[in-house]
């Protein structure tokens, strides 16, 4: 499977209120050689125009809306969330069409965010699978709500947007290709495309970033 380009000189700046998180998400983030900045809420509008990646330790979603509402949507910078607080689904999928790029709880932060660093960078998500499906579904349109996929429809959409074959789909998943070319037909019947290739380009749309939810 091809390897995304990832660029090594886009620098990091984290927004965290506690000298020792701060020092521990540097140390997390130092095997990678980026660069890596402290930055204040009060220079968040001065970042507007500088590309970088967004690193936020914040209490909730929630409380990451109410700032975006307070300082405007940032889409020109990834965005990856620290929390401490579980996020409902509706919540995530919202943030992910405010412009956020990941959610890390901050339990996990240490096995999380650096794969989480390098999902974005690369341009993809990294999110959990139930919301990387309906965030997939409200993209594209479908009509249903994601409950009418299968729990076999969500991992197979998950393995399409990895870019796998199908024979690497069911070693991945344990079933035969044929069981996998089965499943593929009702996912692109579901989600009204012809070809698997149509459904990639939910992942290259460059207004709208793919999705890597724990596949890494």
């Amino acid at each position: 499977m091809r390897q995304p380009t990832i660029n090594f000189d886009l620098p990091i700046h984290i927004l965290c209120h506690h000298p020792l998180v701060y020092r521990m998400l540097e140390k997390i983030l130092a095997p990678s050689c980026r660069l890596v900045y402290p930055f204040s809420v009060a220079q968040i509008e001065g970042l507007a125009e500088y590309k970088c990646i967004l690193i936020i330790d914040i209490h909730s979603v929630e409380r990451w809306l109410e700032m975006a509402l307070r300082y405007g949507v940032m889409k020109k910078q990834p965005v990856i969330l620290l929390t401490d607080t579980p996020s409902t689904q509706e919540e995530e999928v919202r943030i992910l069409h405010l412009g956020v790029r990941g959610v890390v709880p901050i339990a996990n932060v240490e096995n999380e965010l650096a794969p989480a660093v390098e999902a974005v960078i690369a341009g993809q998500l990294w999110i959990r699978r139930n919301t990387l499906t309906e965030y997939i579904v409200q993209r594209h349109g479908l009509a249903g709500p994601a409950s009418k996929l299968t729990s076999r429809e969500q991992q197979i959409i998950a393995c399409l947007l990895e870019g796998l074959s199908n024979k690497e789909i069911g070693q991945v998943l344990g079933i035969s290709p044929r069981t996998v070319k089965f499943h593929v037909a009702n996912v692109l019947q579901k989600f009204n495309v012809k070809n698997r290739r149509s459904l990639q380009a939910i992942k290259t749309s460059q207004s709208e970033p793919p999705v890597k939810e724990m596949t890494a």
